[in-house]
């Protein structure tokens, strides 16, 4: 039987989605629906506290907001009014770009911090990659990514260590793209998945009818995480040169199972007072879920 690990609570109040850095400082940024205005807020995982002031009219759909490391500095991105607002959390300093993307994301374009954002139709995609400091375009091109929209779709990045790759969930496979070629390098099977660093290299843990699969960017599966039911909300990190892999169960909401992916049985089972809008899972091992009562922590 799995161990059963208890939550805390980091915040009140309803969250709707979580991120994390994938390395450095442990830093966790969220998206809360606020009465009458949507804030974003940091938070410092080692001291348990938000830091700084929270960002007014923030977006709740996790396709419109884009979290991760650039040049060293935590930075967040986000769509507001037809404007990109590129804000380096570690300086103060803002950038604002024109445009309304239908997803956003970041990555590492020959060495620089880069903003990707992806104009719709979905069937014949605009991708513009710009300097995160100054706002240089720095790449655009096109893509096919199926017949469907954006809805429920966001960019895949684990900024910095995803470097110039991203993944983009279309109908029914994942584009892999890399945005210093400007072409896509691989199509895996998933019409959900995260991209994640791990001691393989880059991996998609991707839900499949009896628990997960984690593949390597050439297709391979690497490993299958079994569960007793279908999952979703899935979070993976390398923690401690592991891979942890964190997802909520369909069937049972507020029910999570973790995973050392080195084994296929969940070594931890946990349960949260609420039904899970997101998933985040840090450098160190923490998990956080984001809920309609709070953002709570444990560790794995």
């Amino acid at each position: 039987m799995p161990e059963s690990v208890q939550v805390e609570p980091l915040a009140q109040g309803p969250f709707d989605s979580v991120a994390v850095t994938a390395e450095g400082a442990l830093l966790a940024f969220s998206s809360q629906a606020s009465p009458g205005e949507n804030t974003g807020r940091l938070w410092d995982l080692t001291a348990r506290a938000a830091v700084g002031a929270p960002i007014p009219d923030f977006p709740t759909d996790r396709a419109e907001w884009a979290f991760g490391v650039l040049a060293g500095s935590p930075t967040v991105v986000w769509d507001h009014r037809d404007r990109i607002h590129v804000h380096d959390l570690g300086s103060g300093d803002e950038l604002t770009l024109d445009g309304r993307p239908d997803l956003l994301g970041l990555a590492v374009h020959r060495g620089r911090g880069a903003v990707v954002a992806v104009f719709g139709p979905a069937y014949d995609a605009e991708v513009i990659v710009w300097d995160a400091r100054t706002g240089d375009r720095l790449a655009e091109f096109t893509l096919w990514l199926g017949h469907g929209s954006a809805i429920d779709r966001w960019i895949l990045h684990a900024t910095p260590a995803t470097g110039p790759l991203i993944g983009l969930p279309g109908d029914s496979a994942v584009s892999i793209l890399d945005v210093e070629r400007g072409e896509e390098i691989a199509t895996l099977p998933a019409a959900y998945a995260v991209l994640a660093p791990s001691p393989d290299g880059l991996v998609l843990v991707q839900p499949a009818p009896s628990g997960l699969c984690v593949r390597g960017l050439d297709g391979a599966p690497l490993a299958t995480l079994e569960a007793p039911a279908p999952c979703d909300h899935v979070a993976a990190a390398t923690a401690d040169g592991r891979l942890l892999v964190a997802a909520a169960l369909q069937n049972e909401p507020g029910v999570l199972l973790a995973w050392d992916a080195a084994a296929s049985r969940p070594h931890c089972r946990v349960k949260v007072p609420a039904p899970v809008n997101d998933l985040a899972l840090a450098s160190d091992g923490t998990l956080l879920a984001a809920t309609e009562d709070g953002l709570y922590t444990t560790r794995l």
